[in-house]
């Protein structure tokens, strides 16, 4: 139930018509039991299913979410299913990359430039840090939000974070990792 539109992540309820089209109608009581999360996907019912034959729906979300929309109690058990090992990205980019690859390499490109950075510190050169605030301010943004959410959900005390909050709108789609004693294990 992600949509790649520039409607969904500024849409109080997290919908835009690309999802709603690309769903079955739901009935009425739907409405008195669906329950909203605070990540992907946003809403979980057993009606929310994807159009069944109907090819149309892959212009949609499910063109650029893999396999269609996540609904139900699926969304559920792949929220609790955390091992991606045996999932297959067949979803190409444009230039025939998977996401893992796409990822991947944007990963590599930044681990190396903030070497390249780390680096630049022994020279004091002002310019330098203007140029990276000036050229990379909307990436430090994002980071900034995806570190900050990731910090107030792994509070133990005082509120979460809002979903519409106008500071972590971009990192809506950001998932936290696991607090540093549970990801000592992982490694």
């Amino acid at each position: 139930m992600i949509c790649t539109c520039p409607s969904l992540p500024i849409s109080r309820f997290l919908l835009c018509k690309h999802v709603v089209q690309a769903l079955e109608p739901v009935p009425p009581v739907f409405f008195l039991e669906v329950k909203r999360q605070r990540t992907a996907p946003f809403w979980a019912h057993p009606s929310l299913r994807p159009l069944s034959g109907d090819d149309s729906a892959q212009d949609g979300p499910s063109a650029h979410a893999g396999d269609g929309p996540s609904t139900g109690e699926d969304a559920l058990s792949d929220l609790d299913d955390e091992d991606d090992d045996n999932l297959v990205d067949t979803q190409p980019y444009d230039d025939g990359r998977t996401f893992v690859e796409a990822m991947d390499e944007n990963i590599d490109l930044i681990l190396e430039f903030a070497k390249g950075l780390k680096y630049q510190r022994r020279f004091r050169d002002q310019r330098m840090l203007q140029a990276v605030e000036r050229e990379g301010a909307s990436f430090l943004r994002l980071a900034r939000a995806c570190l900050g959410k990731e910090k107030r959900l792994q509070l133990t005390r005082g509120t979460t974070p809002s979903t519409w909050e106008k500071s972590t709108g971009s990192a809506m789609f950001y998932r936290a990792r696991p607090p540093a004693s549970d990801d000592l294990n992982a490694h």
